[in-house]
């Protein structure tokens, strides 16, 4: 096995998504998983774990006290239901099938505080109760350690970031967090720089096979078997040289006024953490309901789910032009990744991405479509001209020899062992080199150093007199949700029937539907752009990351070359700052803003172009 050829890289949501496997192995009988070991923390060294409902007595809305969100919005996010998933035990009773007891280190990741209470084993999580399903927890989080450093419960010690190998304080008591000053009455407190790290969220989000690995004892998780790389994908980006800007936690946990607690003594805070680890999951949030009768609470669920279609929103710029030459028209759609690892990331199987363009002539009618998508059968076209951003894992000759099944693309998340295609959008900063070093580089598909975009060409009838460009983002296609249906029928490891009722579950609450990240409509002109990558108007982005401290990135795209002033005000009107001024070329531009000497508050920003203003945007500064 260690010879097998792996060709891909890479991977929500930024949630903890590691349905991989090989976390750490302690007496599991298997003789084909006898040599997998991962360190760290190993189950039955610390003290069992609280139940969120202890914290939510501080940590959330009573009927006295200060207002707090902290545990709502943990306990409607995937974070919370991650142990409540039926995508992921359809997954792992497929995984079990195929590779008997892998579930074990699934396990692992989705309810780290039942693998560490001994209870793990059947592998298929049928030994899982209360406290257990709750997923990736308060308790859990807040006694977490930075596992690269010394720790007798970690032996030998952690090799890198990510497959899960996490280090848990012993005790219940101190909870650890990012606050010095952190106020409590039933428990004690301890600061600690890790949480305000993004290699406290790397521990999960850089999952391996380690049965590709040469020593996973040793190796780092980025140095084999790639799964899922948004940590690496982070850590080679230009966000993670922005320092707290541009840690993972400042998008996927934005710092907001407010509360930390209810208690009368609670400091009133300026960044208070969002505890809702938003990611890009818009499918879980309406299964749940059908799978489970108690732990979730169908509001905060929604919430979570409007809180994803946010965050997808943001994640994308879209622009598009369309021209007339003889007897064609020519559309291109240039997508620019907003986010601090590939756009999409995380979990490969079923996760996608695509362009839907649509070509319409003067009365109405439509003449061309690319990328259409049947919302009632949930099944989108792969015409000629489709783009779909997506990474496909798969089976070498030899490995699908081994069992039986046919090479090429699969879903078979434990035995995939090579990479067959990955053209998902690289972050700011990207380079090839660089991704490579972590298995993360594209396959079978280019984008130079530095390029965080895609332009897509289209050719059409002369007919068309405006496009319609609309990228969608989609948590689990029809292909992947029938696999797990398909897979599981007579397998004994399904033992809730899992993948019959995921996929009736997935029918009956929409199909997993796609969300709207970016549209745009345009009207087919006779003029061809310099290049196809200009943009089709004069744009000002929102500034990222929002709230900010102390430097923030604001971009711009122009169309054309012009004269540009964009200047920062206080709420009084008065300038506080002016970021650029002269003319700039056509394409897009980003200025930074440093504001560590301004005090906090709300700002707005304002673009000017050849002395006409163009748009004010808010941006918010928290010391």
């Amino acid at each position: 096995m260690r010879n097998v050829r792996f060709v891909f890289i890479f991977p929500l949501l930024v949630i903890a998504v590691c349905v991989a496997l090989g976390f750490s192995l302690r007496g599991n009988s298997n003789p084909r998983l006898a040599s997998i070991f991962l360190p760290g923390t190993q189950p039955g060294v610390v003290q069992t774990f609280e139940a969120y409902t202890m914290c939510q007595n501080c940590h959330q809305t009573q009927t006295t006290g200060f207002p707090v969100s902290i545990t709502a919005d943990w306990h409607g996010s995937p974070m919370g239901q991650a142990a409540r998933d039926p995508l992921f035990y359809a997954t792992m009773a497929v995984a079990n099938k195929y590779v008997s007891g892998v579930g074990e280190y699934c396990i692992r990741c989705h309810s780290p505080t039942g693998w560490l209470e001994g209870r793990s084993n059947p592998p298929t999580g049928e030994g899982l109760i209360g406290n257990d399903l709750n997923g990736v927890q308060c308790d859990f989080c807040h006694r977490m350690k930075d596992p690269l450093l010394p720790d007798s419960t970690a032996n030998p010690p952690v090799p890198g970031y990510g497959n899960g190998m996490f280090v848990i304080q012993v005790p219940r008591n101190p909870k650890r967090g990012p606050f010095a000053d952190a106020i409590a009455t039933f428990h004690t407190n301890q600061v600690d720089t890790f949480y305000r790290t993004s290699e406290f969220c790397g521990v999960c989000h850089n999952v391996s096979n380690p049965l590709y690995a040469q020593n996973s004892t040793t190796q780092s998780p980025h140095e084999y078997g790639p799964i899922e790389r948004t940590y690496s994908e982070w850590k080679l980006s230009w966000y993670a040289q922005q320092g707290q800007a541009g840690n993972c936690q400042s998008c996927h946990m934005p710092h907001q006024p407010g509360y930390g607690s209810n208690l009368p003594m609670a400091p009133f805070r300026p960044d208070i953490p969002k505890h809702d680890m938003t990611g890009g999951n818009t499918f879980l949030q309406d299964i749940l309901p059908d799978f489970w009768t108690t732990g979730l609470d169908t509001a905060r669920l929604s919430a979570s789910k409007q809180r994803a279609i946010q965050t997808l929103q943001s994640a994308a710029t879209l622009e598009a032009n369309a021209y007339r030459h003889n007897d064609t028209v020519t559309a291109t759609v240039r997508i620019t990744n907003r986010t601090g690892h590939k756009l999409p990331t995380g979990y490969p199987e079923g996760r996608r991405m695509w362009l839907n363009v649509v070509g319409k002539n003067a009365n109405g009618d439509t003449v061309f479509q690319s990328g259409a998508y049947n919302f009632e059968t949930a099944e989108l076209t792969h015409d000629s001209q489709a783009k779909i951003y997506e990474t496909k894992p798969g089976l070498t000759v030899a490995r699908a020899i081994q069992y039986g099944l046919t090479p090429g693309p699969s879903f078979h998340f434990v035995l995939n062992d090579t990479i067959y295609f990955d053209n998902r959008i690289p972050p700011r900063g990207f380079t090839n080199a660089a991704f490579a070093s972590h298995h993360a580089q594209p396959v079978a598909y280019t984008y130079a150093d530095g390029q965080y975009w895609d332009v897509t060409t289209y050719t059409m009838p002369a007919s068309v007199t405006n496009i319609t460009a609309t990228l969608y983002y989609q948590t689990s296609s029809k292909e992947y949700i029938t696999f797990l249906r398909d897979e599981n029928i007579g397998n004994p490891q399904d033992w809730r029937r899992w993948g019959d009722s995921l996929y009736a579950s997935w029918s009956r609450r929409g199909k997993s539907r796609p969300v709207v990240m970016n549209t745009q409509t345009v009207a087919v002109t006779g003029v061809k752009p310099d290049e196809a990558t200009l943009p089709a108007t004069i744009t000002l982005h929102q500034n990222y990351p929002n709230p900010f401290n102390p430097s923030t990135t604001i971009a711009f795209t122009l169309n054309r070359e012009m004269h540009i002033i964009l200047r920062v005000y206080d709420m009084l009107g008065q300038e506080v700052a002016t970021l650029v001024k002269g003319k700039m070329q056509a394409g897009e531009h980003n200025a930074h803003f440093n504001a560590e000497n301004l005090p906090s508050g709300v700002y707005l920003y304002t673009l000017t172009a050849d002395n006409k203003h163009i748009s004010t945007r808010k941006l918010i500064y928290i010391r």
